[in-house]
């Protein structure tokens, strides 16, 4: 896999690696990675007095907003699905500040830890606390580089819905980051939903859910105020989590049995979003000034000035480090 010689992958290493081995060596304690779970079976469980299980669609769901409103979890027309990782996809986090940051060498290590089991039997809540040591449910930064976008088909999450609105209104937008600049030469300026096989390959994916984009970002994060960011370095803040149920060699592009047409680098996402810049001449760091926010102009000041809400630095312009676990000081997401 490329890495990154440019000083935001200095950044980030020297952001991450102290912290990233101590938080996944405690993963690896919590839960063997290789251990066989016991079958979930669509189990529902109670988070805070609230029991989080799978539903069935009925037939009046005309929206998003109707889809979320009525159903924590979505649901399916045949209500198969994991509804503990639908829970955490459809969480609405605030945008968090002063998160720390993960570089590629952090997703790899989260993709060698990740247990291999995951997936099956829609069992994602048996490696709740392992994967909460990991740092799922509480939000990080990204720093890397605009591959591609689209507007996704139904999923469970979303109750299913599709369009019909040409900007996905019902639906997530399925976004392609990656950290190797030299790759945003083969990105597909003019079709961004449809990138090369190599670009696919070596993205890791954050994802803008339909409900988020309306509670917060409204008529502003669409796909077409994504289009100036494209192929540019960007900088995001997002819940991570693990898409476990892309935990398969046809997906998955980190497991030794990958196939060859594989479209992901990893399968932890920052999911939802809940900050998103971009830096039009490439030029910005982590903590510089100069970042874009989408569908905006420069939110930032002089010398490593943060975006006020959607910062993913403090005010002094200096991101949180940690030499002790992954988890971020402040502004965390506490792990449902």
């Amino acid at each position: 896999m490329p890495t990154t010689n440019s000083r935001t992958g200095q950044t980030f290493r020297r952001h991450v690696a102290p912290f990233a081995p101590v938080a996944l060596a405690l993963a690896m304690n919590a839960v063997p990675s290789n251990q066989t779970p016991t079958a979930s079976q669509n189990a529902s469980i109670v988070i805070n007095g609230v029991t989080i299980a799978a539903a069935q669609c009925e037939d009046n769901i005309t929206d998003f907003q109707a889809c979320h409103q009525d159903y924590r979890t979505g649901c399916s027309k045949a209500g198969q699905y994991d509804a503990y990782l639908n829970y955490l996809k459809n969480l609405t986090p605030t945008a968090a500040t002063g998160v720390n940051f993960l570089d590629q060498p952090a997703f790899d290590n989260l993709n060698t830890n990740t247990p291999t089991a995951l997936g099956q039997n829609n069992n994602h809540a048996t490696y709740r606390d392992q994967l909460g040591e990991m740092g799922e449910g509480k939000q990080f930064g990204l720093v890397g580089y605009l591959y591609y976008y689209e507007s996704t088909g139904a999923e469970s999450s979303n109750c299913e819905l599709t369009g019909p609105d040409a900007q996905g209104g019902n639906v997530d937008f399925h976004i392609g980051i990656g950290f190797d600049q030299s790759l945003t030469s083969q990105v597909n300026m003019n079709t961004p939903a449809k990138p090369p096989k190599q670009l696919q390959q070596q993205s890791v994916i954050v994802e803008m859910t339909p409900h988020y984009r309306a509670q917060f970002h409204e008529g502003v994060w669409t796909l077409a105020s994504l289009k100036p960011a494209l192929g540019h370095k960007v900088r995001i803040v997002g819940q991570l989590m693990v898409d476990s149920e892309h935990n398969k060699p046809s997906d998955n592009c980190a497991l030794e049995n990958k196939t060859a047409h594989c479209w992901r680098y990893s399968i932890w996402e920052l999911h939802p979003v809940t900050s998103f810049e971009y830096c039009a001449d490439d030029s910005c760091t982590e903590a510089s000034g100069g970042w874009i926010t989408l569908g905006g102009s420069s939110a930032t000041s002089a010398r490593g000035g943060a975006p006020d809400q959607n910062s993913a630095s403090e005010s002094t312009g200096k991101p949180r480090s940690s030499t002790r676990t992954a988890e971020p000081r402040s502004g965390s997401t506490a792990r449902p």
